[in-house]
């Protein structure tokens, strides 16, 4: 028998049996014919066809596999990606009739072995009364493959792409049976497991043989095509690095595959950081100030913390693979994450939308370059001024005991001489004055009022006004804890997301932020009855929250038809008599913060951990904290991960 004669009629046989009958003794490779079209699907028995309606059986994943019903539909899924694989090579062997005779020879024992695989798993499923066809069967394996134009585009992308995220899957899954008490089951899966050790051994040597100049690795990204990636060649478990080592696989191959990230279905969001979002809407541009920019690159990579794993991250340079290789050690999912150079690569995929750190002009750029619609946030959603309006409104609809004062507001002022008449009428012994677009304690003075505006201030006072038109002038009060809530908004409706503790250096520059499941653990022990005293169960603050600023804030948004994630900074203080009081509205940031990362930074941080964020300079961070950001020569600024 011929080698032509088996693969036709495992890719075109009408029956399971014809497909699963193992080549005899002593084949031919004699008279090999010319190469064939690839067809649209292999033939295959009626219920096993593979759909093109989209129609798909949902994947069992690992839950409740203690029943034997739910482990054959697994199984069943098994089966139809060990059958596929067969069908695939004997494609290669009529696609492909000039190849070398040893790799054809490879090709024809691979194949016999798929079959072997594709028994085990038929049996092991009948014995749980699952039948091949009673699912849906999905085609993504022909899809991606059968469209290989060379050998090599074969090896590369069955070879060391599926085989090889069987690694990870083969022995995950293994474990997985064993653990529910099907050892028969696990068995079968070590068994293949050490096979295909041997398949992407195989690959990988005529990989090696056809590609061009440059390491594994780079040939190898290099050589796929979406919706293919390196990070298919990964499965769901944990990276097998004995495995792969034991199939050939190079050092620096396996390092920068367990780094790799890239979405393998689900549409990705792409996010990026630019901190200079309230300075652009002065200069209707990129940030202008060195601060900004300097922020831009050093904490570049804090987006990563706020996608999810199928996400785009862009940075201006990649981190090295030893960074990341730490984060993942430290238990941090990682997204994909791609330097700025590759920006064009990542405008023509498919993607979901566009989360720069703020939707203000200095992301534009970035958004010109990916080639979609992110429509900017409204300017005046960013003002202070706007929001001390707000924080007015609340308190003239609202009566609870904790509220500051209306004296407590900010008020709009344009002058110099409109600062000092405020502090001639006020009684506070401090005020703050500052501009009305403004983040991280920038354009802020704060002056004691007795003494006026000082003579040495009253220029910077008045370049702020020359720059922005209007001021805001509030008193300075002796705070007790600021902290800021995390909102989310969409299809009209605000989440909350949750409740973070702020620290910020005496001149307003954000320090760290804490996640506080208690908001009650950060206050002072004669502190905390107060919160409560003649509220309901919820406390004043919540009681406030959800009743009145909630849905106040939500109209405000709504009316400035706002999208995305918000913050609202509000502070605890201690008024002239000595009673707390709470100011609930500092300024609401239509945007990414520093919280909203140290909420989500909670997800890879021990349950009831005080997961806290801390921005210091290189090398500053505090004792046993996880840096996660790189440090280049010119970084001056870190973030730290700590959890206690």
């Amino acid at each position: 028998m011929k080698v032509r004669e088996i693969a036709e009629r495992i890719l075109f046989g009408t029956t399971l049996e014809e497909k699963l009958a193992p080549p005899p003794p002593g084949v031919s490779d004699d008279d090999r014919g010319g190469p064939i079209t690839t067809p649209e699907a292999p033939v295959r028995p009626e219920e096993l066809r593979l759909r093109r309606d989209g129609v798909r059986a949902e994947f069992p994943g690992t839950v409740g596999l203690e029943d034997e019903e739910q482990r054959g539909r697994l199984l069943h899924f098994f089966a139809n990606h060990e059958l596929l694989a067969t069908e695939l090579m004997a494609l290669v062997l009529l696609k492909f009739p000039e190849a070398p005779a040893e790799f054809r020879a490879g090709v024809l024992q691979t194949m016999k072995e798929e079959q072997m695989h594709t028994k085990l798993y038929l049996k092991r499923m009948a014995d749980c009364g699952v039948e091949f066809g009673d699912l849906p069967v999905n085609g993504f394996f022909w899809n991606t493959v059968s469209t290989m134009t060379t050998p090599l585009d074969y090896v590369t992308r069955l070879s060391l792409t599926f085989e090889q995220a069987n690694l990870d899957y083969a022995r995950g899954y293994a474990e997985v049976f064993a653990e529910a008490g099907d050892l028969e089951t696990a068995a079968i899966l070590e068994r293949i497991y050490r096979d295909e050790i041997g398949h992407v051994s195989y690959g990988l040597k005529w990989f090696r043989r056809w590609k061009r100049e440059g390491s594994d690795w780079r040939r190898f990204v290099t050589g796929l095509h979406l919706p293919l990636s390196a990070a298919r060649a990964k499965g769901a478990f944990s990276f097998n690095e004995e495995g792969r080592r034991g199939a050939g696989l190079d050092e620096e191959f396996i390092r920068e595959l367990r780094v790799y990230a890239q979405s393998k279905g689900r549409t990705p969001n792409v996010f990026w950081f630019n901190p200079g979002a309230e300075e652009s809407l002065v200069s209707s541009g990129a940030a202008s100030t060195r601060a900004a920019r300097q922020m831009e690159c050093d904490l570049a990579l804090l987006p990563a913390y706020l996608a999810r794993h199928e996400d785009v991250v862009i940075v201006p340079e990649m981190p090295p693979t030893a960074f990341l290789t730490q984060l993942l050690d430290a238990g941090i999912e990682l997204p994909e994450i791609v330097s700025a150079d590759r920006v064009p690569e990542i405008g023509e995929r498919k993607l979901h939308e566009l989360r720069p750190w703020a939707r203000t002009p200095d992301a534009q750029p970035m958004i010109d370059k990916l080639g979609r619609d992110c429509p900017q946030a409204r300017r005046e959603l960013f003002s202070k001024a706007l929001h001390a309006g707000f924080l007015r409104s609340l308190l003239e609809s609202a009566s609870n005991p904790m509220l500051c004062p209306p004296e407590c507001v900010g008020e709009t002022v344009c002058s110099t001489g409109a600062v000092e008449t405020w502090m001639e009428s006020s009684s506070f012994p401090e005020c703050v004055v500052k501009a009305p677009f403004s983040t991280a304690g920038r354009d802020r003075v704060i002056c004691r009022v007795a003494e006026g505006v000082p003579a040495g201030l009253q220029a910077r006072i008045g370049d702020m006004i020359d720059r922005q038109g209007e001021l805001v002038i509030e008193p300075w009060l002796q705070r007790l804890v600021d902290f800021s809530v995390h909102y989310d908004m969409a299809d009209g409706e605000l989440r909350r997301r949750g409740l973070v503790v702020v620290e910020n250096t005496d001149r307003g520059q954000f320090r760290r932020a804490t996640v506080a499941d208690r908001f009650t653990d950060f206050l002072e022990e004669e502190v905390r009855p107060l919160l409560f005293e003649g509220a309901s169960r919820r406390g004043h603050l919540i009681d406030f929250l959800e009743d009145v600023l909630e849905p106040g804030l939500a109209s405000l948004l709504g009316k400035h038809h706002y999208t995305g994630p918000v913050g609202l900074d509000a502070f605890l203080y201690q008024d002239r008599e000595g009673a707390v009081r709470w100011k609930p509205v500092v300024e609401i940031n239509p945007r990414y913060t520093m919280g909203r990362v140290a909420l989500e930074l909670a997800r890879f941080t021990p349950s009831h951990a005080q997961t806290s964020l801390t921005i210091a300079p290189v090398g500053k961070g505090p004792p046993g904290a996880l840096c996660l950001t790189p440090c280049f020569a010119e970084t001056r600024w870190a973030a730290f991960l700590s959890g206690k």
